[in-house]
């Protein structure tokens, strides 16, 4: 699982892939973007737990929305190259990043987001990422958050067999239908 910030309708998105066979020919097995609305999402992080569940995090902001910590997700049945699991929010940020008063540049954002599955369980999603609790400069907080899927650990599918008693003359052959 791979991710980058791009532009995409005039918003930042997070683009994201899942490459499989990394030991031999990495091939993409799908990917998508992820930008609903006109919300800048960026400084993605993403994971897959034991179940093939998906999950992003990154930094959201606008015009209105002070920068924030959000995630979302996706199944193996969604459909591919879409996060389908709708949109969360870990804490919404009360401030905005100001530029340097001597510089006058913005100062580094997200150097410690990262979205981890938990080793003991292999289902549950850590997520650490930077948000402002208040206006100014070289003021971030880390928040670290954690969700899971209620669907993680429960197989895809499941086969219940329906077995109907037959006889069968020596010698003779047989078939059975299977449902």
């Amino acid at each position: 699982m791979v991710n980058h910030s791009v532009v995409t309708g005039g918003v930042i998105g997070v683009r994201w892939y899942e490459i499989r066979s990394p030991a031999s020919a990495p091939w993409v097995f799908q990917q998508g973007t992820y930008a609903p609305d006109s919300t800048y999402r960026w400084m993605g992080s993403i994971a897959m737990d034991k179940s093939e569940n998906m999950a992003l995090g990154f930094s959201a902001s606008s015009s209105s929305i002070n920068p924030g910590i959000r995630y979302t997700g996706r199944l193996p049945g969604d459909p591919f190259g879409v996060m389908g699991q709708g949109e969360g929010t870990i804490i919404n940020g009360t401030g905005s990043q100001f530029s340097h008063p001597t510089s006058g540049a913005l100062d580094r954002w997200g150097d410690y987001t990262s979205m981890a599955v938990d080793p003991t369980d292999d289902c549950t999603f850590w997520y650490t990422n930077e948000y402002l609790a208040a206006d100014g400069t070289f003021n971030w907080h880390t928040r670290v958050g954690n969700f899971s899927f209620p669907s993680c650990g429960l197989p895809a599918f499941y086969i219940t067999p329906t077995v109907t008693a037959r006889t069968v003359a020596a010698g003779s052959s047989a078939g059975y239908p299977v449902t």
